[in-house]
């Protein structure tokens, strides 16, 4: 049995100042909660419901949960909320919020307990003690966001006007949600504006330092400036504690800082790849950088760039010299006297020790590629030793290096200079004097002979007169004489073994090698002490020199190392033929 509400209406004064305070926290930019808060509280005071709640959809928009209430028992809110939730969209009986927030009308339900579709959560209502529900859809500009429910204890038949002022209450709280929500989508666009003007403004202050950074490194490169500067500016700009430029093959081609390099691990280390023909030529690395991470890659990037330029540059300088010095020393160590005295006034003007020299010819035995040589260590000491001073003429020849080198410094000195470069153990030199830019052929020819027939073995540089016989026979001028020599002592051997396929000249050889031993030789060879012993007296016989006699031995010795001499002549001349003139 219902009962009509008391007539006894709110005065206007306190409606006014109450939607004045909701008015106020809306433009004070409240937050949502705290309006929906507000609103139950206000809407109870009003109306003179007994109870009043503000209900919103959950996240997937399937329940209507109870979010702030005045009046309601905590407990009967937690059993609307997870034990009988007020379902959307359902093709069931709905509840009155359901239906007023589906439908956008306002549903008035006098008394609960006669209410066909309100049996579901009539429990919870008996508890909490009320029999009439009014609920008002909450809207916030032209979308429903929930209901805003009035609960009484008393049954209160329908009254239009009460329903009016409360969906009056409920407009003018639309209003203020709506007005909240644009202040906070307006202070999210504010706080996203100035995030943008702040990355602006980072990014500027980056650009700026960035374009500082690309202008110091252009005036190195401009500046005709080394790797070495561009290392300590590198260092600088990144703020880094050490910091080294390093070739493909890891060399360090320069360096710079004060750190410690034992005291720097690879985890705080920036690196950047220098790359020349779209190939790896070097690589930059820091170690304990203070540059933000950003600029510093972006730092090691531009001096990567200024790099590859400073490499080029010393690549296209050092390709010209070498080629300048490999013609002139091809020149210099020719036949012809024109090109010498031509190749001589352009050593004179280029201030290069041309005069008072000696030849030093060298090898790299165990690398026969000529493609490999500039890049080998031995390649890469040399063009070191050609900076040193006084200036020396160092250049390629054929498979050979050949450096004419002050007459005052001898082996051992040419040989400490060589070994500060690290090269292989099977690099050796053979030191040959000169008499004058005029005498620059012959001393070449003898170094080559010398190192041909016996330079490969120890120590690392040996001279002509280290090699004996051999050396004093390569001294000679006339060659044809040492080969006529040669005929004379060994053609009978020769011919034999030519013509019975013996080894008659090979037993010599190492006969005299084992100083006359024919046991050793024997083992030597495979054979046995007999077959020596039989051979020797066919040597003897065809030569008619006796191997008893010291006089006849000397001249098995030379006549060898004569023809050794040939051999190793004619080779050469060989590859000369084979090797086109720069």
């Amino acid at each position: 049995m219902s009962k009509p509400m008391s007539h006894e209406v709110t005065p206007t004064a306190v409606w006014i100042a109450a939607l004045e305070l909701l008015a106020r926290q809306a433009g004070a930019g409240s937050s949502a909660e705290d309006l929906h808060q507000r609103l139950v509280a206000v809407g109870r005071q009003l109306t003179g419901f007994d109870f009043c709640a503000v209900l919103l959809p959950d996240e997937s928009r399937t329940q209507l949960l109870i979010r702030a209430w005045a009046g309601l028992d905590t407990f009967y809110v937690e059993q609307i909320n997870s034990r009988n939730p007020l379902t959307l969209g359902s093709t069931g009986r709905q509840s009155p919020s359901s239906r007023a927030f589906t439908s956008g009308v306002s549903v008035w339900v006098s008394d609960i307990t006669q209410h066909a579709d309100f049996t579901q959560w009539s429990g919870p209502a008996r508890a909490q003690g009320y029999r009439t529900l009014l609920a008002v859809p909450l809207r916030a500009g032209d979308q429903i966001v929930g209901t805003f429910n009035c609960y009484n204890r008393e049954v209160i038949a329908p009254d239009p006007q009460l329903r009016h002022l409360v969906e009056a209450l409920t407009d003018f709280a639309s209003a203020a949600l709506e007005i909240t929500r644009l202040r906070q989508a307006e202070t999210g666009r504010v706080n996203q504006l100035e995030d943008l003007n702040k990355e602006l403004r980072d990014r500027q202050a980056r650009d700026e330092r960035s374009q500082e950074l690309h202008r110091r490194l252009t005036d190195v490169a401009l500046t005709n400036s080394d790797l070495a500067h561009l290392a300590h500016e590198s260092v600088q700009m990144v703020g880094a504690g050490f910091l080294k430029i390093v070739d493909d093959s890891g060399f360090v081609l320069a360096q710079a800082g004060s750190a410690s390099v034992e005291d720097l691990t690879p985890e705080d280390s920036n690196s950047a790849v220098v790359l020349l023909h779209g190939e790896t030529a070097a690589r930059i690395e820091a170690f304990g950088a203070t540059l933000d991470p950003d600029m510093a890659a972006r730092a090691l990037e531009h001096a990567a760039t200024v790099c590859a330029l400073l490499l080029l540059r010393d690549r296209t300088a050092a390709e010209a010299e070498a080629r300048f010095r490999d013609d002139l020393i091809g020149d210099l160590c020719s036949g012809d006297p024109e090109r010498r005295a031509a190749a001589r006034q352009r050593a004179l003007r280029a201030n290069l020790l041309v005069d008072d020299v000696q030849v030093v010819v060298m090898k790299d035995q165990s690398d026969g590629s000529a493609a490999n040589v500039d890049n080998s260590p031995l390649g890469r000491r040399m063009r070191s030793i050609s900076s040193r001073r006084p200036r020396l003429v160092c250049g390629r020849l054929s498979d050979y290096w050949v450096a004419l080198w002050p007459i005052n410094e001898d082996a051992e000195d040419i040989a400490a200079t060589l070994t500060q470069g690290a090269i292989g153990s099977q690099v050796h030199a053979v030191v040959a004097p000169a008499n004058g830019s005029e005498d620059l052929a012959r001393a070449f020819r003898m170094a080559r002979g010398a190192l041909e027939l016996g330079g490969s073995q120890a120590p690392l540089v040996r001279t002509i007169e280290d090699l004996g016989v051999v050396g004093l026979l390569l001294q000679l001028e006339d060659h044809r004489a040492v080969a006529s020599f040669s005929d004379r002592v060994l053609g009978a051997l020769r011919q034999s073994d030519l013509e019975r396929s013996t080894d008659l000249i090979f037993t010599l050889r190492t006969y005299l090698a084992h100083d006359c031993r024919a046991d050793v030789s024997a083992q030597k060879l495979f054979v046995h002490k007999n077959t020596i012993s039989q051979r020797l007296r066919r040597i003897e016989k065809l030569t008619g020199l006796s191997l008893a006699s010291p006089s006849d031995v000397l001249q098995f010795s030379a006549a060898l190392a004569a023809d050794d001499i040939r051999a190793a002549s004619n080779s050469s001349a060989t590859e000369r033929q084979s090797v086109p003139h720069p």
